[in-house]
């Protein structure tokens, strides 16, 4: 045998240990567990794979602002920015030593930069977010919400399988940005439904959870009936299946748009809605403020 086919031996006893610890625990989560493990088999022999046609980062920022007079350049120039970013990049250089999971699950920069200026812009009160790994897009928004000083970001994850696994959700974001923030450990087809009914609105949505199609159209009916006026939804990996695709053709956003990841080959879908029409330009920039 192999010392790759003994590491992998290695792995699959250790996580089939851990399942048959945690059915004593939490046997609904071992259930989601194993839906999630059979869905991803599946789907790479059925999924259908959009082709989506993708915009740049500048030319989304250029729509936003000529669609809902939102500049969200203006805030990629703060210093909070860079400081988040800095902060996050210093923690990922620790976070690989001390951890054996993989940090290519984080979020993409761009993507946690676009974050950062949209939440700067739309000032939103309730952020829910599916998906944490280590906090790479969570710390960015977080720092958003403390220079707003208003809204709350609500998060779900479930950690990995082994050893402190629940010790490194989460581990990049900074101690004192966690006051505006809310973590509920366990999945989103358990948690998330219970969540928005609690919140009644939410201004802003993140996916970055189980990204297989059962999942991601789950959340996304889940999300559309408490949607705010004016909201945003962003979801990553949007091209393993036609979820996000197939979501968009039928809630109709005021727009949206599919942008390619700079660090890792992913897509990113994003969907605006608004009470301003879209050919209207009469928003202060950046002042779409939701109450």
């Amino acid at each position: 045998m192999s010392r790759r086919n003994a590491d992998d031996g290695d792995g699959v006893a250790m996580k089939t240990l851990a399942m048959a610890r945690l059915l004593l625990k939490r046997p609904l989560e071992v259930c989601d567990r194993l839906e999630a493990g059979v869905d991803s088999r599946l789907e790479r022999l059925w999924k259908k794979v959009p082709n989506y046609e993708t915009s740049d980062f500048p030319a989304v920022r250029d729509s936003l602002r000529q669609r809902f007079g939102l500049a969200i350049e203006e805030f990629y120039t703060e210093s909070a920015l860079t400081r988040i970013e800095d902060a996050v990049k210093s923690g990922l250089i620790h976070l690989a030593d001390e951890t054996s999971s993989s940090c290519a699950m984080n979020g993409d920069f761009a993507v946690a930069r676009l974050c950062y200026a949209l939440c700067r812009a739309l000032r939103p009160l309730r952020i829910v977010e599916t998906g944490v790994c280590h906090g790479v897009t969570t710390a960015f928004v977080l720092q958003a919400l403390t220079q707003n000083n208003r809204g709350t970001l609500f998060s779900i994850d479930l950690p990995p399988l082994g050893n402190a696994g629940d010790d490194f959700v989460g581990a990049l974001v900074p101690q004192n940005l966690r006051s505006r923030w809310v973590l509920r450990r366990g999945t989103s087809r358990a948690l998330l439904s219970g969540l928005l009914s609690e919140l009644g609105r939410i201004d802003f949505f993140l996916h970055d959870s189980l990204h297989t199609y059962r999942n991601m159209r789950r959340e996304f009916a889940a999300i559309t009936p408490y949607l705010s006026q004016t909201a945003v939804v962003l979801s990553d990996d949007i091209e393993r299946n036609d979820a996000f695709d197939e979501w968009v053709s039928r809630v109709r956003p005021s727009y949206w748009a599919v942008l390619a990841q700079q660090e890792k080959p992913s897509l990113v879908g994003m969907a605006v809605f608004s009470a301003v029409p879209s050919d209207s330009h009469s928003s202060p920039a950046g002042m779409v403020v939701i109450q």
